[in-house]
């Protein structure tokens, strides 16, 4: 056996497993202050990373295989010992370009990516419809009452075309004129305005978005891994049954591999699941408009019986919607002028649809690695 630990200063001593601020494993390191072995150095004990080998040199810590790994100890992490059908690897995973595998875990065994999540799609909405209320073009003069649609005579009583409602005193019938030997005027059918609006123009709220293909911030997982083995086994930890000394290099984790999808065994929780095959045909659909409802249009419309549209002896309101709308006169009253206006028109809405995550995403050659927080 060597001595370890000797010196004047706290934590002396190349052989003494420490970082700097504590001790990692006071069983390896007997003396770390000189007051507490007053009667000299003590002995490294067997089964320590820095106890004598028996040739002299630095041991293996009982790891076996005397070289490769052995040395982790030094400045690695005590990790559980996996399940024999996992494999102990250093493990890269982050947004950047991953450095080389680790001198003590050389070879690359597997590299892939997480499932990306599916492109961030907006929310579709519809601008108000830029439309109009016209006004009733067809006005029907008979002489058969409402209750006899089919029956009379029927006399042309429309406004010109584009009528802007004003007075109009085309097609009109004076007092008492005759039609097949009765009053020409007994009852009057107009049909309902109609409201004309376009398409609604659809707008997207917020962000829509497709990630990178290597990029994907926000969330636990990264897009790149890269799995390191060696072809020697990690050595145990001193006193520490049934665990390993992982690696401990810059940018890499101690972890386990499987190929396939996994649970991760006891002892391992921080789970992460690549394939190595991602082909992402998602997108987000456009974003439509359904055709506009709901749009309300109200109309007056006058008929007079003097010149110049006075004298009004009928007078009614008539909605976009309601059909062919039939009004009662007096018999053989005059008809000399009509007007229209609109009182209120209400534009209608649109529904959008769309902004949906359309497409499919195909993932193949999955691996599962787990890593576990160091315990020493």
């Amino acid at each position: 056996m060597i001595a370890g630990c000797e010196g004047g200063d706290i934590f002396i001593g190349s052989d003494c497993m420490h970082d700097g601020k504590q001790l990692l494993d006071p069983a390896c390191c007997p003396c770390p202050l000189p007051e507490d072995c007053p009667g000299g150095p003590k002995p490294i004990p067997a089964g320590c990373p820095n106890a004598p080998a028996p040739d002299g040199g630095t041991g293996d810590g009982g790891g076996g295989g005397g070289g490769g790994m052995s040395s982790l100890c030094n400045d690695g992490k005590c990790v559980p010992k996996p399940p024999d059908d996992w494999t102990p690897v250093a493990f890269f995973s982050d947004w950047s370009e991953p450095p080389p595998c680790p001198e003590d875990t050389p070879i690359l065994a597997y590299e892939g990516t997480p499932a990306p999540p599916p492109p961030t799609c907006g929310d579709c909405s519809c601008g108000a419809p830029e439309g109009m209320c016209k006004l009733p073009a067809t006005w029907t003069i008979s002489s058969a009452p409402c209750a006899d649609p089919a029956g009379g005579v029927k006399t042309n009583f429309d406004p010109p075309t584009n009528w802007d409602g004003s007075c109009n005193q085309d097609k009109s019938l004076p007092l008492d004129v005759l039609c097949g030997g009765s009053p020409c005027v007994l009852s009057m059918t107009i049909d309902a305005p109609v409201i004309e609006e376009p398409p609604c123009t659809p707008h997207t709220t917020g962000d829509s978005e497709q990630p990178p293909p290597n990029y994907w911030p926000g969330g636990p997982e990264t897009p790149l891994g890269r799995v390191c083995k060696s072809d020697k086994p990690w050595p145990s930890c001193a006193d520490q049954a049934g665990k390993i000394c992982g690696p401990a290099a810059d940018a890499y984790a101690a972890c386990i591999f499987r190929e396939g999808e996994h649970l991760c065994p006891e002892g391992w929780g921080e789970r992460h699941v690549l394939y190595g095959v991602v082909d992402d045909g998602r997108t987000c659909s456009a974003c439509t408009c359904d055709p506009p409802t709901g749009g309300v249009c109200q109309v007056k419309w006058r008929t007079f019986a003097a010149a110049a549209c006075t004298a009004e002896n009928a007078a009614n309101d008539i909605y976009a919607g309601e059909g062919p709308q039939c009004y009662p006169y007096m018999t053989g009253v005059a008809l000399a002028g009509k007007s229209a206006e609109v009182i209120a028109y209400v534009k209608g809405t649109c529904a959008p649809s769309g902004g949906e995550v359309e497409g499919t995403l195909t993932l193949d050659k999955p691996a599962t690695i787990c890593c576990s927080l160091p315990t020493s």
